[in-house]
């Protein structure tokens, strides 16, 4: 049947047909039911005009003209339906607010919840040809992320069909962001500490801070530093550098040429090169 998209319908779920062999001068003829202005008339395969005959109480047709012996009455009823009320059947978009839900522009871009593409609108939008997706709203979040039951990827990140990387949750309710190429560190974010991700998992002594071209600048810290180990011989927790300035006993003057100390724990490390010129007998500085 031509003139629809899909599936083609069954027949006699759009349509019911009426055949009748007329008599001399027959002009009406009882059908099995009809929903006026939803049928066509058909007399020896021709198709009448709606002047040639009468079809309004839902069940007789009735020509303007007795038919001749023989003449084959065809009518063709066609069933008129709601989609909401087939059995079975679901509509794909309903709206039951009262304003505009889904709004397709000129430019193809699917609008929800907005009449018109640009982030200065809230709603979300899907510009046309699969540019990008645009997600606003004033004053709360805009995109919502949910995984249940289990452990795993919120959101993975890909590159011509390959994942890069993910963000997820792990431990019931740690957030990571990882890399997903072999030995591609991220970053776990738990109770009160960001720890090393490595590998789709969690890591102990793998993951470097920084590589020997692609340092940080300063750390900021309000405890100490376990270096090498986890023990207390480990712990640094303090550090310091600075200058200073060497100073005779007895009178006299230093000439200083860079006088630096570093502290490191209870230990100081000095450094200078100065030149002394002492004064009384010069038997003591």
């Amino acid at each position: 049947m031509s003139g629809y998209i899909g599936t083609q319908p069954v027949p006699q779920a759009t349509q019911t047909r009426d055949t009748f062999t007329a008599t001399s001068g027959q002009t009406s003829f009882a059908t099995s039911g009809y929903t006026p202005n939803y049928l066509d008339v058909f007399l020896n395969g021709v198709k009448l005009a709606a002047a040639d005959y009468t079809a309004s109480n839902g069940s007789d047709v009735v020509l303007a003209v007795g038919a001749t012996t023989g003449d084959i009455l065809e009518v063709v009823a066609y069933t008129t339906f709601e989609i909401s009320g087939v059995a079975g059947l679901t509509p794909s978009i309903t709206d039951n607010g009262n304003a505009t839900a889904i709004t397709i522009d000129s430019s193809e871009n699917v609008l929800v919840g907005k009449t018109s593409a640009g982030f200065a609108n809230t709603g979300h939008e899907l510009r046309g040809g699969g540019s990008y997706a645009a997600f606003t709203r004033d004053g709360g979040t805009p995109v919502l992320v949910n995984r249940k039951t289990n452990d795993g990827s919120l959101v993975e990140y890909m590159k011509d069909g390959t994942t890069v990387g993910s963000i997820g949750v792990v431990n019931a309710n740690n957030m990571y962001l990882s890399g997903s190429a072999s030995n591609h560190a991220g970053v776990q974010f738990g109770t009160q500490n960001v720890t090393p991700y490595n590998n789709g998992s969690q890591s102990d002594g793998a993951v470097d801070l920084g590589a020997s071209n692609l340092r940080w600048k300063d750390a900021y810290l309000s405890g100490g530093v376990y270096l090498g180990g986890t023990g207390a011989a480990n712990y640094l927790s303090d550090y310091e550098f600075g200058t200073w300035t060497p100073t005779l006993p007895n009178g006299g003057s230093a000439g200083v040429n860079g006088a630096f100390y570093t502290k490191v724990g209870r230990q100081v490390h000095i450094q200078a090169q100065v030149t002394f010129t002492p004064t009384n007998n010069g038997s003591q500085f």
